[in-house]
């Protein structure tokens, strides 16, 4: 089971607390205003979830291997990840720099940065640019997203049983998770592509795909429900939220 790494970075910013859903990205050769991109944001920690458009043609079913493979396949073109979020200050000739430093990721990991420009339009509202290749994305800053704030490092299983070291965090009424895969995955520009490159049996590509990040709202005092998960056979289930632990 992984070990949470030391934070070596300071807080981020007050105004970048809370969760924004993105409205807009475009690049060169895309845009996509359709998508659902959450990105929640603590002191430290982050958790992002990005669900296609595509995806709403999937059943509706009990567990993730009810699937078939043409729908592990529409799974699989989900983006999320989670770890420490670093903020490098504006100063009078530059825009802050947000880099989201990736402890956990749906998709392989690249030695890519994920480093933006950020400038907020207003309270709620950030753009963010490119640093290291061109892309603008706007967001917008959910309300009652801000204050409480708490997050923790908690202890769940895969889909086998076995522990894994998970991130669970709240803003304000909203509640985010994350709970990395058991394996490794190979190294590919996408998890597509890797599984068109390697042609996992049904097995493997089921462990692939049992990655989980979930994003819901306080239904109480202790109770939340998931709203939007990369395992959408866990949306709408109702769960204990104890504010304890670090």
């Amino acid at each position: 089971m992984m070990q949470p790494k030391p934070i070596v970075s300071l807080p981020v910013p007050t105004n970048y607390l809370g969760v924004w859903r993105r409205d807009l990205l475009e690049t060169a050769t895309h845009k996509d205003a359709s998508s659902l991109v959450l990105w929640m944001q603590t002191q430290h920690y982050h958790i992002d979830l990005r669900i296609p458009a595509s995806r709403v043609n999937l059943r509706v079913v009990q567990s993730l291997q009810d699937y078939s493979n043409d729908e592990l396949l529409l799974l699989a073109a989900q983006q999320g990840f989670s770890g420490i979020t670093q903020v490098t200050p504006a100063t009078a000739q530059s825009s802050d720099v947000c880099q989201w430093l990736r402890e956990i990721d749906f998709q392989p990991t690249t030695d890519a940065r994920d480093i933006g420009k950020m400038v907020f339009t207003d309270a709620n509202t950030v753009i963010e640019t490119g640093v290291d290749e061109p892309y603008l994305e706007v967001w917008r800053r959910l309300e009652n997203s801000q204050e409480p704030q708490f997050f923790t490092f908690t202890v769940s299983q895969n889909r086998h049983g076995l522990d894994a070291l998970s991130y669970l965090m709240r803003t304000g009424k909203h509640v985010a998770y994350a709970r990395p895969r058991a394996v490794a995955l190979p190294k590919a520009t996408s998890l597509n592509h890797a599984i068109h490159t390697y042609k996992p049996s049904r097995e493997p590509l089921l462990d692939w795909l049992d990655m989980e990040i979930s994003f819901g709202e306080m239904l109480d005092a202790q109770h939340w429900k998931i709203k939007h998960s990369s395992l959408p056979f866990k949306e709408n289930l109702t769960l204990l939220f104890v504010e304890s632990g670090n």
